[in-house]
């Protein structure tokens, strides 16, 4: 599979898309079920090889949470989001991290960052992406105004003046307030994102993958065990062995 021209255009000039209702009720509700038996996992037992992989992780409420429960690796693959890494990352795209990634109420919102360097291309050279990282979000919840949303400032992946970072609402900024349980956020890690306050009553949930191309390292503490490499399809295996053992940002030109 491709994906649409359409499609193609709006990554390179916006760094991002919102696939809607991309998931269907079916995947919803497994997926639901599987985040309920992994959401009060113990985060020191999983990590009994290795704690300090605590230090480096996100745990709200679980992070490498494929090593807990290797189901959750069929976000790595899945069919309607592979077509796209593909294209924004190559066919051999590795992990980075991943996170089991709850908003709770009274959550008082995040500071501006990016993953990676804006590119005065915006990463695409000679008509091809080449994205150093890109993210994508696997949305389990609605999340209106006021629920912890998703922001992001279009076109960063290529800004060439700075903002204030210190300022919760950004020129040109980009809310995702409209998101509905199934839809999909996939973005360039070069854009400037953050999370804002959860002043509702609900907890946004969120499965969120980190990729990189095939040179790309996971993120310090991510590194997944041998039994789940053990336990993963082929493909799956594939994304999950990286050739770098750490993260490091590449040189692009």
């Amino acid at each position: 599979m491709s994906i649409s021209d359409d499609l193609r255009f709006a990554f390179d000039v916006q760094g991002y898309l919102h696939l809607r209702g991309a998931l269907t009720a079916d995947e919803v509700a497994e997926y639901t079920r599987w985040m309920n038996e992994a959401q009060d996992a113990d985060l020191n037992a999983l990590n009994v090889d290795n704690p300090d992989n605590l230090k480096h992780q996100l745990n709200r409420p679980v992070s490498r949470v494929m090593d807990l429960d290797t189901r959750f690796a069929v976000f790595l693959d899945h069919p309607v989001t592979k077509p796209f890494l593909d294209e924004f990352l190559g066919e051999d795209y590795r992990h980075i991290d991943n996170d089991l990634y709850y908003t709770y109420p009274g959550y008082k919102g995040g500071g501006w960052h990016r993953g990676v360097q804006a590119h005065p291309t915006g990463h695409v050279v000679e008509g091809k992406f080449i994205c150093p990282m890109v993210k994508i979000f696997y949305c389990m919840t609605d999340v209106g105004p006021g629920g912890g949303e998703f922001v992001v400032i279009p076109g960063s992946h290529r800004a060439q003046f700075e903002v204030d970072m210190k300022r919760m609402d950004q020129p040109a900024q980009h809310i995702f307030d409209d998101v509905k349980t199934g839809d999909i956020i996939i973005f360039n890690e070069a854009l400037l994102h953050n999370g804002r306050p959860n002043t509702s009553d609900k907890t946004r949930k969120t499965m969120i993958v980190n990729f990189g191309r095939r040179d790309a390292g996971p993120w310090p503490g991510y590194t997944p065990y041998s039994k789940t490499l053990e336990s993963v399809s082929p493909l799956q295996r594939e994304i999950l062995t990286n050739e770098a053992p750490i993260w490091k940002e590449p040189q692009l030109v």
